[in-house]
C-alpha cells in the first residue's frame, strides 16, 4: 500500500498553515519541537493553538522567534525576522542539525527551489541571493516542521489541488511587489491556478516553494482509502473562502498510486585530471546513492586541454546525497544543474525460461500499447558465458520465449 497526501491549497497555502494542517492531522508537534531544537537557531519555539476560520474549525501552528520582528503587511508565514540568509548559511542551518537524512535533505530541496526561484527573478547568480523573509528563522523552522511532519506521518506521495494565488499587492523588503510575487511566480510554473481574483497574498513564497518541491502531481484528491483530515489555519480571516489549507491522508494500492513522472534534475561538470578508474568508480557510487543516469563525453577545456564532462540525473529528493557524491568522488570544484521535464514509459519485467534458463525482459509501454521489450544484458551475458553460445543467440531465445506466452509483460 502507498500512503497518501492530498494537500487542498485552492484558498492559498503559507508553510505555517502547511505545518498546522499536518499538525492537526496527527502528526507529533513535540516530535517536530525535538527535530527543530536541534537546529543552530536562538529563541525559537512553536505554539499551537485552536481557532476557526470561516466557520472551520482549524489548527494555527505559529513560529515564535524571539526578538525578531515581524512585518504586518505581510500575511501568513511571509514576514521578516531580522536579517537575511543565503544558500549557504541556510545550508550550514539546516544540515548541521542532525536531522534524518530524507527530512534534512527534503528541507534542502525546498529552500533550493526557493534560492533558485529569486535569483531567477531578480536576475542574479543563486550564491547572491539572500532571502529577506523566507530565509528567516521563523521560515526554516515551518519548512523543516512540514518535512518532519510528513516523515512521522510516513507519506509516500503528495498530490497538490490546483493553487489559489491571491491577487492585488504585497509590501516585501525590496518594495511593493503584484501578487504573485516575482519568486512566487517562478516557482508555479507548470502549476494549475485558480481563483486569482482573491483579494490580498493567499499564496507565500515558502507555501509554493513547499507545495512544488513536495508535489508528485497535481488534482482532485486521489482514489484512496481515506485515514485522516487536518486543517491548517492562516493568520487572517477572509470574507470570501476559510482562510485554510485542507490535508487529506489515505492509502492506495500502490500499482493504483504509482507517480507520474514530471521532473529530472540535469547535474553536470568537467574535470581534465581524472583517470578512467576514478570516474568508473564515482558513477558507481553515483548509481548506488539514486543517479538515476550516468555518463561522460570528451570535452576539450580551457587551455587547450583535453578533459570529461560527466553529467547524471537525479531526483530532487536524492540530489544533496548524488551531489555529495560527486564533489567527495572526484576533482571538480563545482557543479552546475538545472530541471528538465522528463516522459517515461511504464515499465514491467518478466521472467521467461530459455534453454540457456531464465531471463529477465523489460518492457516499456504507452498506455494500453507496448511499444519496447527487450532481454535484460546481464542476465543474458551470464548465460551466454556458461552456454558457450552468443549474446544474440540468448537474446533471441528469451524473445522467442516470451511471444509464445503472448508478448506482454507481467
Amino acid at each position: 500500500m502507498t500512503r497518501l497526501l492530498w494537500i487542498d491549497a485552492t484558498a492559498g497555502a503559507s508553510g505555517d498553515m502547511i505545518l498546522g494542517a499536518l499538525v492537526d492531522l496527527g502528526a507529533s508537534l513535540p516530535a517536530i519541537r525535538r527535530a527543530l531544537a536541534g537546529l543552530p537557531l536562538k529563541g525559537v519555539r512553536l505554539a499551537r493553538t485552536k481557532t476557526v476560520r470561516g466557520a472551520v474549525s482549524a489548527t494555527r501552528v505559529e513560529v515564535k522567534v524571539a526578538g525578531a520582528r515581524r512585518d504586518d503587511h505581510h500575511v501568513h508565514d511571509h514576514h521578516g525576522a531580522g536579517h537575511g540568509r543565503g544558500w549557504k548559511e541556510i545550508r550550514k542551518v539546516i544540515a548541521s542539525g542532525g536531522l534524518p537524512p530524507a527530512v534534512r535533505d527534503r528541507a534542502l530541496v525546498v529552500f533550493r527551489r526557493l534560492i533558485e526561484a529569486e535569483a531567477r527573478a531578480h536576475g542574479m547568480e543563486p550564491d547572491a541571493v539572500h532571502l529577506h523573509e523566507a530565509g528567516a528563522a521563523d521560515a526554516i523552522a515551518d519548512v523543516v516542521g512540514v518535512c518532519v511532519a510528513l516523515a512521522a506521518l510516513r507519506v509516500d506521495r503528495v498530490v497538490v489541488s490546483p493553487v489559489t494565488t491571491g491577487s492585488g499587492t504585497v509590501r516585501c523588503a525590496h518594495g511593493l511587489y503584484p501578487v504573485p510575487g516575482p519568486a512566487t511566480s517562478h516557482l508555479l510554473v507548470g502549476v494549475p491556478l485558480t481563483g486569482a481574483a482573491a483579494d490580498g497574498e493567499r499564496l507565500t513564497p515558502t507555501g509554493a516553494a513547499l507545495l512544488t518541491s513536495l508535489a508528485s502531481g497535481y488534482g482532485g484528491p486521489p482514489a484512496m482509502t481515506l485515514e485522516a483530515v487536518g486543517h491548517g489555519a492562516g493568520k487572517h480571516d477572509f470574507p470570501d473562502r476559510p482562510n485554510v489549507v485542507r490535508v487529506l491522508l489515505g492509502e492506495a494500492p500502490a500499482e493504483a498510486a504509482r507517480p507520474d513522472a514530471r521532473e529530472v534534475v540535469v547535474v553536470e561538470f568537467t574535470v581534465d585530471d581524472a583517470t578512467p578508474q576514478a570516474l568508473a568508480y564515482a558513477a558507481e557510487r553515483l548509481f548506488e546513492t539514486g543517479a538515476r543516469e550516468v555518463f561522460t563525453a570528451p570535452v576539450q577545456m580551457k587551455k587547450g586541454r583535453l578533459g570529461h564532462l560527466v553529467t547524471f540525473l537525479t531526483d530532487d529528493d536524492r540530489f544533496e546525497a548524488v551531489t555529495r557524491v560527486a564533489l567527495a568522488e572526484t576533482t571538480t570544484l563545482g557543479l552546475r544543474f538545472r530541471r528538465e521535464g522528463r516522459i517515461e514509459l511504464d515499465r514491467a519485467v518478466e521472467r521467461v525460461a530459455t534453454p540457456y534458463g531464465p531471463i529477465r525482459v523489460k518492457a516499456g509501454t504507452l498506455g494500453r500499447d507496448e511499444l519496447h521489450a527487450w532481454p535484460e544484458y546481464d542476465d543474458c551475458a551470464r548465460a551466454a558465458r556458461r552456454h558457450g553460445v552468443s549474446l544474440s543467440a540468448v537474446q533471441q531465445a528469451a524473445l522467442a520465449a516470451r511471444r509464445r506466452r503472448g508478448g506482454r509483460a507481467r
